[in-house]
């Protein structure tokens, strides 16, 4: 009876860890979010004064506001890197310590308790992860936990994005924009790397991952982390061309659908022929591996919005219906519901408190 008692204490305590697969992911709708703008757990709703540092958005307030997400028939969402940053860094792409949660979106036990709610209404929580970079802290790489050597990064030099896609070295090695990149050929970087993303799987209990620029590591590298996750990984190749983001697909469970995106851009926004879309489709089925655990979106925190420089809004639903008819796995960017028209980084980040109106047209 004791170690029955003891058992129970223990599942209580600790996530219960069942890797959601690629299959099963393939039955769910995805409600990506920014933790820093979708909802404060003060409920103060007044604007965010300044969308390029912390506008207060926590997990508790992802927590308090489940049913706003639920209400539209999500099942799953997908949430900021979790690490702590420097300084104004709200978005959590560049970390200054692995292993140390945000302090600006809660504490350990607010993330652990946003996942046991989710769960406890079948909604699946996506963590987005970065294992290319760090913050940006020139070469004091004492300030990195745990690469705080020089012998953990690649030698600096900088990315020239006019070149990108035809020097291969130069994407996997120099930096983008001001971050350190590390070097995955290193023995310590690369297990630690895969020891940090299993971790925060069996801790937080983690249905799968969402990973940060993918064509900027080699991609051997890629398998090895996956099988570590041990959960479902979609990654992100910032490139219309199927040919380059399908062979990421060898290591990967599945990428963002980026060929797709740019073919509805073209379509629906700049009102190219539909055909477009067609022809997009064709080369899709036939490049990827597996289509239909691909993640399809319109837009995303990377991108202006969609209704950015129109008001189309049923451009907009036709848009929406193709990603949810066609093969893949539906991601929609938070404040599509509420039509929200922002431009690039950062005024596709604004905050939603303000307009969490469940009687808008698109909720």
């Amino acid at each position: 009876m004791k170690f029955i008692n003891l058992f129970a204490i223990m599942l209580l305590l600790t996530p219960l860890i069942l890797a959601k697969t690629k299959e099963e992911w393939k039955t769910r709708t995805v409600y990506q979010l920014l933790t820093d703008r979708f909802y404060r757990d003060n409920d103060d709703r007044s604007s965010c004064g300044n969308l390029r540092k912390h506008c207060g958005g926590t997990f508790k307030g992802i927590t308090k506001q489940l049913s706003y997400i639920k209400g539209m028939g999500f099942d799953a969402i997908w949430i900021s890197p979790i690490p702590i940053n420097q300084g104004d860094d709200y978005h959590g792409y560049a970390f200054i310590d692995m292993y140390k949660i945000n302090p600006h979106f809660g504490t350990d036990e607010d993330l652990k308790e946003l996942i046991r709610q989710c769960h406890k209404q079948d909604i699946w929580v996506m963590v987005d992860v970065v294992a290319n970079h760090v913050a940006c802290i020139g070469e004091d790489y004492g300030r990195i936990h745990p690469f705080n050597k020089r012998e953990h990064y690649h030698n600096p030099c900088q990315i020239d994005f006019n070149r990108m896609w035809q020097d291969k070295y130069m994407r996997e090695n120099c930096r983008l924009f001001c971050l350190p990149d590390l070097d995955q050929s290193n023995p310590y970087v690369r297990s630690e790397l895969k020891r940090w993303v299993r971790y925060i799987i069996d801790t937080y209990g983690f249905d799968g991952i969402r990973i940060d620029t993918v064509a900027h590591v080699p991609l051997d590298f890629w398998k090895e982390f996956a099988d570590a996750a041990g959960v479902y990984q979609v990654g992100e190749v910032l490139h219309g061309d199927v040919r380059i983001v399908a062979e990421y697909q060898q290591s990967l469970d599945a990428l963002l659908n980026y060929p797709l995106y740019y073919a509805m851009k073209d379509s629906f926004t700049q009102r190219q022929s539909m055909k477009r879309i067609y022809n997009s489709l064709q080369d899709i089925k036939r490049g990827f591996k597996d289509v239909t655990v691909l993640g399809t979106f319109i837009d995303n925190h990377d991108q202006p919005r969609f209704l950015h420089g129109n008001n189309n809004i049923p451009g907009l639903k036709n848009a929406l219906a193709l990603i949810f008819m066609a093969e893949g796995i539906p991601m929609v960017y938070y404040g599509t519901e509420q039509a929200y028209n922002g431009g690039g980084d950062p005024n596709n980040r604004e905050s939603l408190w303000d307009h969490m109106n469940t009687r808008s047209e698109m909720y």
